[in-house]
């Protein structure tokens, strides 16, 4: 570059190290404190996909029984007795199918929790387990009311993780991202639930298929 000085011309040279660096800020670590809540909020969902666990092995047990009952009376030709048991069997597959769904929905949210490491991991991951455990709050409340309860508790927390996390890195998560992503782990966690019902729960006799159908559309 040449400057005009009192007539005479003067070369500048620009040295590299005159520049300007761009500096790159690095992604901030999540704190021990906030690593040991997510950490709590994990625990506490282990607790409440393990309690759905044991619910649900009690309704097969049930449903088994039921079956069983329903089968002898066919054999006895006591229609009313096992359009009873047959009734109560339906209900039973109704309640488990959202019981399943909930607990592998809750399992692909420990999943997803367990992967952060930052805060912008947090901001991504709690978005949708917010909805997701919102979703399954709601699904449960008729069927295994104490578990809905803790997780009242549970969404609590991550509401409140969700906003420090956000006030750390000044970023917000779009709404229909984060939808999508909730609205993911529900179909994911339903096509799951749906094989283990075909596998592990008792089914309707022959005659009592109708009555499935029947009960998800009073559902």
């Amino acid at each position: 570059m040449t400057l005009s000085v009192n007539g005479a011309c003067v070369n500048i040279v620009k040295f590299p190290w005159s520049r300007k660096k761009e500096v790159q800020i690095p992604p901030q670590p999540i704190q021990p404190p906030m690593r040991d809540r997510v950490t709590e909020i994990i625990t506490k969902l282990r607790v409440q996909s393990e309690k759905l666990n044991r619910t649900t092995q009690r309704l097969q047990a049930r449903a088994k029984e039921l079956f069983d009952l329903c089968v002898r009376a066919q054999t006895e030709k006591d229609t009313a007795r096992a359009s009873m048991y047959a009734n109560e069997i339906a209900e039973l597959r109704k309640m488990n199918r959202v019981i399943l769904r909930s607990q592998h929905s809750l399992e692909k949210v420990i999943i997803r929790l367990e992967t952060v490491k930052e805060f912008g991991d947090v901001m991504n991951v709690l978005g949708p387990a917010v909805n997701v455990v919102q979703q399954i709050q709601g699904d449960l409340s008729g069927v295994v009311p104490e578990v809905a309860g803790d997780l009242s508790k549970v969404d609590e927390m991550l509401d409140t993780l969700l906003v420090e996390a956000g006030t750390v890195t000044g970023e917000t998560l779009d709404i229909t991202v984060r939808d999508q992503e909730a609205r993911k782990v529900l179909e994911e966690a339903s096509e799951i639930a749906a094989q283990r019902m075909k596998t592990s729960f008792p089914e309707l006799p022959d005659a009592y298929k109708h009555l499935e159908s029947d009960t998800e559309a009073k559902g």
